[in-house]
């Protein structure tokens, strides 16, 4: 299941939830952990890349010999 970001509408909290892709794409609302309020709206985050840095190869390529 899918991790989602929402913000209340009514007192701002920013809270996450695990639900399905289809109970989403029916049209499922969170309510507000904090307040109650079913007047949510879904926020996306940025995504951290784990694993090599992006930097280029060294000249020559990667396999070149010193």
């Amino acid at each position: 299941m899918p991790l989602y970001a929402y913000v209340c509408e009514k007192c701002g909290t920013e809270f996450e939830v695990f639900v399905s892709m289809s109970k989403k794409e029916a049209g499922w609302q969170p309510q507000c952990p904090r307040c109650g309020s079913a007047e949510t709206r879904h926020v996306f985050k940025g995504a951290a890349l784990i694993g090599r840095s992006a930097e280029a190869p060294p000249r020559g390529g990667c396999c070149s010999r010193r």
